[in-house]
């Protein structure tokens, strides 16, 4: 599988197109919105930096700019009614839809017709083992031309049927926004970062279900007492986002990255490229599938509590080994899923442009 930094590409579509980005970006109205990270923002930097022409439609704001009391609930038939109206002056080539909960299928069917020719693509990264979310992914899958989704395997076909198109979305990563080099430090403040937005919510890892701050408990009891947490909404200390949330991940030398679940095959919530995009050295459970993309010198794998522990432990004593792992991972990661090459990524895979060797670990998806 050929590695390519890519900023900018030959592949891209023929010309430039008109994209309306319908999503959450780098501002939120909604105070301490973790929106300094957004995959939202991360996307339309990609396709600008690809030569097209991105208009972000802030969908939230603009509901809550119209409700009472800044409710978007309240603000909806306003929100319905100026995406309609700016589609209609703007006339995109394409109209994207991150996360468009608030947006029903009813009216994402409406703005089809007013816009007879124009391409329609979801995309989505929420975990599809939560029900709520994937009915509405499955819901607005039948009204769009494409959706892209961050899980892979058979799983997603079951859930959405037969029709119509379905990508893998890979959490993109992004030198501006991702901006820390961990694994260059010579003295990182801390060993090992978790966070968590909420510990008491059990969590399956390695075929056991814990409340995490029960689990980082029980990692800090087994490894040494020179291992030096740095944690967020887990173990007493506060979540946070923004520009409080950056410095832990630019100067903590590894990552834990467990989700809900590891059994939906290639998912992670986006706190991976977060991690990984800011030099970490990411432990992940195998049984995710991301070592059919990425090799044991580049992330750290693990299929037991106890293989954790000891991971943990021979990188924490020998600081350059880990040093050179991350930075292969930080690399890889970079060449296969920065934000110019998933955006070209979702804009071919829509339009049906990409060459055969383009993107190749699409083909490992199973979609």
């Amino acid at each position: 599988m050929a590695d390519r930094i890519w900023y900018g590409s030959e592949w891209q579509a023929s010309r430039p197109l008109k994209i309306v980005h319908v999503g959450d970006f780098f501002f939120s109205l909604k105070k301490k919105a973790p929106c300094q990270f957004s995959v939202g923002g991360k996307l339309s930097n990609g396709l600008i930096r690809n030569g097209h022409h991105v208009i972000d439609f802030s969908y939230r704001d603009v509901a809550r700019s119209s409700g009472w009391f800044g409710s978007r609930r309240m603000g909806r038939r306003h929100l319905f009614r100026a995406l309609k109206e700016f589609l209609a002056f703007s006339a995109p080539d394409i109209l994207l839809l991150g996360h468009g909960y608030m947006i029903p299928p009813s009216v994402i069917e409406e703005i089809r017709q007013q816009q007879p020719g124009m391409t329609v693509v979801q995309w989505n990264i929420d975990a599809l083992f939560v029900e709520a979310n994937a009915k509405d992914f499955a819901a607005r899958h039948q009204v769009v031309d494409a959706s892209f989704i961050s899980t892979a395997g058979p799983i997603v076909r079951q859930l959405i049927g037969d029709k119509g198109h379905v990508g893998y979305l890979p959490n993109p990563v992004d030198r501006s926004v991702e901006r820390g080099r961990a694994f260059a430090l010579a003295y990182p403040e801390a060993d090992i970062f978790y966070s968590c937005g909420n510990p008491a919510r059990l969590r399956t890892i390695c075929g056991r279900d814990w409340d995490m701050n029960e689990f980082c408990e029980t990692l800090e009891e087994r490894l040494p007492p020179s291992v030096r947490f740095a944690y967020a909404g887990v173990r007493g200390q506060p979540y946070v986002s923004g520009a409080a949330y950056a410095p832990l991940l630019e100067q903590t030398a590894m990552g834990l990255n467990i989700s809900r679940r590891a059994d939906y095959y290639l998912y992670s919530s986006d706190r991976l490229a977060q991690m990984i995009g800011n030099g970490q050295l990411v432990f992940m459970e195998r049984q995710t599938g991301f070592d059919r993309i990425f090799s044991d010198q580049e992330m750290a794998f693990f299929s037991s509590l106890d293989e954790l522990v000891e991971l943990m432990g021979q990188y924490h004593s020998a600081p350059e080994y880990r040093k050179d792992v991350a930075r292969a991972g930080w690399q890889r990661y970079y060449a296969l899923f920065n934000e110019c090459a998933v955006a070209d990524y979702i804009i071919g895979q829509t339009l049906g442009t990409l060459p055969e060797e383009a993107h190749a670990w699409r083909y490992l998806v199973n979609l």
